[in-house]
């Protein structure tokens, strides 16, 4: 059981190293999380049924557009994208169960940092 545990998170740190390196624009995670290829990965690891699925999907779309639509308003990328990270974790607060949600923030800021540390080493 172990094993398979670290055999896991091992697959899983890989995905999100490659997730982050993909795109090294700000936005690129938010655009990346409404991907269905995505967010079927989300959801087979957070082992979320069709509805709380179906809820995702809405959940990263709604916060790709409003992130889009702060940017065309002339709020920082930056900004917006922060603004669109709290936007789906308080969302899929709602939606998911405690340990779905406790697995989906550890998701998130693995990626995150995997992302920061990717630009911090492109800049070098």
């Amino acid at each position: 059981m172990k094993r398979l545990f670290l055999t896991v998170v091992a697959a899983l740190s890989l995905g999100t190293a490659t997730f982050a390196g993909n795109n090294s624009s700000s936005n690129s995670f938010i655009s990346k999380m409404n991907e269905s290829k995505t967010l079927d990965g989300i959801a087979s690891y957070l082992g979320a049924s069709f509805d709380q699925k179906d809820a995702l999907q809405y959940i990263f779309s709604e916060a790709e557009r409003r992130m889009e639509n702060a940017t065309k308003n002339g709020v920082s990328l930056e900004d917006a994208t922060q603004k669109a990270i709290y936007f789906n974790l308080g969302n899929a607060k709602q939606v998911l169960s405690r340990d779905q949600y406790v697995k989906f923030v550890g998701i998130v800021n693995l990626t995150i940092n995997n992302q920061r540390s990717y630009e911090l080493f492109a800049e070098k």
